[in-house]
């Protein structure tokens, strides 16, 4: 199964996730549980992925993330 893939992202991945963080208003706490999340490197599914921290979504395809959602915006893909 894959992994999250953080490093050698795409640079527009970068950007987009960065403004996401800063417009979802993203704090220091719950990006302390990303960070424990991306520590624990979860496997993931073939296809489309969504991990719901409480105040936010990632979602993703494959290995790469693609956004952060606000806890009200729906999943898409696979739960881990």
């Amino acid at each position: 199964m894959p992994r999250i893939q953080w490093h050698r992202l795409p640079s527009a991945v970068q950007e987009h996730l960065r403004d996401r963080v800063r417009t979802r208003a993203i704090d220091a706490q719950d990006l302390a549980v990303l960070l424990a999340c991306i520590d624990a490197d979860p496997d993931l599914p073939d296809g489309n992925w969504c991990k719901d921290f409480g105040s936010f979504k990632l979602v993703g395809e494959r290995p790469i993330p693609k956004a952060f959602l606000m806890r009200d915006q729906p999943c898409y893909g696979q739960l881990v």
